[in-house]
C-alpha cells in the first residue's frame, strides 16, 4: 500500500545531505506497552502530499528500517500501523555586519551596515506507531532536519534512511 500520506517527508529529511544540514531525532513511547507483542507493520495514511518521489522514499525507508528490526509489513491485518506525518516551513536567517566602531551611540563612528537574507528549508517528519487492535498511539519518533535544497536524488535517500534510523535507533524499547 502506497501512501501519499508519506510523500513530502524525504523532501523535509530526504536532503539533509548537504553538509550544512542539522539533525536531530527524538522518540517517546508509552512504558506499559510489550513491544516484543508486535511483529507486524502496515501504513496508515493521515496526510496527503503531492510528490510522489518523496512518497516512495519515505515509505521504502520506513518498511526497511522495520524489518531490520523483526517485523514484517502486513496490510491486512497488522499489530502495529505506523502513520508519518510531514511538516515543511522555511526558516529566515538574516546576517548583519556593521562597519563602524566605538562604545555605545555617543562614541560611535559612522559605518555602513550590509544585512543578507537567507531562506533556509526547516522540515519534520514525525513517525506514529499505533496499536492497530486497540487504535492507541504506543510510540512517537521525530527526525528534524535543516536542509539545502540542492541534494542529489542518491543523497537524498541516504539521507532519510540516516535520519530514520537514528529516529529508529531505540526500538523497540525494551
Amino acid at each position: 500500500m502506497k501512501t501519499p500520506g508519506i510523500i513530502a517527508a524525504a523532501a523535509i529529511l530526504a536532503a539533509t545531505a548537504c553538509s550544512s544540514s542539522t539533525l536531530s531525532t527524538s522518540a517517546d513511547y508509552d512504558r506499559s506497552v510489550n513491544f516484543s507483542k508486535y511483529r507486524t507493520f502496515s501504513y496508515l495514511d493521515v496526510q496527503h502530499l503531492h510528490d510522489e518521489l518523496v512518497g516512495r522514499r519515505v515509505h521504502q525507508a520506513l518498511t526497511d528500517a522495520l524489518q531490520a528490526r523483526g517485523l514484517q509489513e502486513n496490510n491486512i491485518s497488522p499489530d502495529l500501523w505506523f502513520a508519518p506525518h510531514v511538516r515543511l516551513t522555511r526558516e529566515t536567517e538574516i546576517h548583519t555586519y556593521d562597519t563602524g566602531w566605538g562604545y555605545g551611540w555617543r562614541w560611535r563612528r559612522p559605518g555602513r551596515t550590509v544585512a543578507t537574507v537567507e531562506q533556509i528549508p526547516v522540515g519534520t517528519l514525525i513517525v506514529d506507531l499505533v496499536d492497530a487492535t486497540r487504535m492507541e498511539l504506543v510510540w512517537r519518533g521525530t527526525a528534524t532536519a535543516t536542509f539545502g535544497p540542492d541534494a542529489t536524488p542518491a543523497e537524498k535517500e541516504e539521507a532519510l534512511s540516516r535520519a530514520i534510523a537514528r529516529m529508529l535507533a531505540g526500538f523497540p524499547p525494551s
